[in-house]
């Protein structure tokens, strides 16, 4: 079966997604900023006050989300891993079509047997949210529970305009209540002949000529609604593309047909690098034709974890200010490992000033994507975080090349020197 004649899955999520966490092995709660109700919050955090277990993944599915522009080459890339690949994979298709039809189709293809089938969801509503146990997960979820033994990983494709974080979250936050699956990370796919006028769109006028609007792939702007259209808008007069958000929240990145490359000097190439280095400087790059990839360079990355020898490359990067995009960029901090273990609350309040309010001294900011690592003698903890929700998780055992804490952030208006003095203020 041609990956191209599988029925759509679900919507892209809605700005107003909203959930809970909880501290693992212990009842749900909402954590928000002083005197708000649990109830009605939507910024979330689990507390550091009891480090939570990180959770073993035995008999847990894997899911890895596919993201990138029309014509990036997602689907050519899923062939090419149904071709390397010994698992058994379930590919969804989360791309826009026909809301009403209750029932989806999901491609399950058997490597042993090198067929392919097809398993039908019931989503009731049709979309991959509103709820924590929402429809499109519990769908994921029964499809994994009637399968076992068919399934030993998921692929998410999501729609080329969808901002990845929302659906990434959903199911990060999904973990925490005893899912059979969990997020293995976000692969971003790019189109070399295209990427770098896509980033340099400010006016937005290169997206409209290709029909790549950041909250529907409508071509019709009767389709959207009020909200939608204003955002699109806000974004694309700062210059900021869903391109810019996919990037951010990518944990390893595809540099895809390198071969329509038109000079051989090796220039282009660097520029495109470059450029993606000026938004994500913590993720891994690769270059590819045909989406020809070695497999461990985009499946069981373990990036939402706290496994210290996976997770500390995405750590090893410098702020440079060679690699600055005004609008979104990368900051790393640092600081001495800690005397005590008042740091860990101390960073804690940090990272709700930033993510929950918004801001570092005194300047707007707007946080993609966090990751970072916390010691203080034999107590380890790793930070992970995606737009207002984050986690601060037991990191086992140090290991080695981790020499001092160390927090990334990828997001938007970013300054090293407003969000140093931002943790200066909560360390003293």
């Amino acid at each position: 079966m041609d990956f191209d004649d599988i029925p759509d899955l679900v919507e892209e999520l809605p700005e107003n997604f909203e959930s809970v966490t909880k501290k693992r092995d212990q009842p749900v709660e909402a954590v928000g900023p002083a005197g708000v109700d649990g109830d009605d919050v939507s910024k979330e955090a689990r507390s550091t006050e009891q480090p939570a277990e990180q959770p073993a993944h035995t008999d847990k599915i894997p899911i890895t989300i596919i993201t990138g522009y029309l014509g990036s080459g997602k689907s050519t890339l899923l062939e090419q891993i149904g071709k390397k690949s010994t698992k058994r994979l379930a590919i969804i298709l989360n791309e826009f079509g026909d809301s009403s039809a209750i029932e989806k189709a999901v491609t399950i293809k058997d490597t042993q047997s090198q067929e392919a089938v097809q398993e039908w969801l019931d989503l009731g509503n049709g979309c991959l949210c509103c709820t924590v146990k929402d429809n499109g997960v519990t769908a994921i979820e029964q499809l994994v529970e009637k399968s076992k033994g068919k399934i030993d990983y998921i692929l998410l494709e999501t729609t080329g305009v969808a901002d990845p974080a929302p659906i990434a979250k959903m199911f990060w936050l999904d973990e925490a209540l005893a899912s059979s699956v969990y997020i293995d990370g976000v692969v971003t796919v790019v189109d070399a002949s295209n990427i770098v006028k896509c980033l340099d769109d400010i006016g937005g006028h290169w997206h409209r000529q290709n029909n790549h609007l950041l909250t529907s792939q409508s071509i019709n702007v009767e389709d959207l609604t009020e909200e939608e259209l204003e955002l699109e808008q806000r974004r694309l007069s700062e210059g900021i593309s869903t391109a810019h958000l996919q990037i951010a929240l990518a944990d390893t990145i595809l540099i895809n047909k390198i071969d329509t490359i038109k000079t051989d000097s090796g220039k282009e190439l660097e520029e495109i690098t470059s450029r993606i280095r000026s938004i994500n400087q913590q993720s891994p790059i690769h270059t590819t034709s045909f989406g020809d990839i070695q497999l461990e360079n985009i499946l069981d990355l373990h990036s939402f974890e706290s496994n210290l020898d996976k997770f500390k490359g995405s750590l090893n990067y410098k702020s440079d200010q060679t690699f600055h995009d005004g609008r979104i960029g990368t900051v790393t901090l640092t600081t001495p490992f800690f005397h005590n273990s008042d740091g860990f609350a101390q960073v804690e309040s940090f990272l709700r000033q930033v993510l929950w309010e918004n801001e570092a001294n005194g300047e707007a900011i707007e946080i993609h994507r966090v990751k970072g690592v916390l010691v203080y003698d034999n107590d380890v903890r790793v930070i992970q975080g995606v737009r207002d929700t984050y986690d601060i998780i037991e990191g086992g055992q140090l290991v080695e090349g981790i020499t001092e804490n160390k927090i990334v952030l990828i997001g938007k208006n970013l300054s090293l020197d407003n969000l140093t003095k931002e943790l200066e203020k909560h360390l003293h």
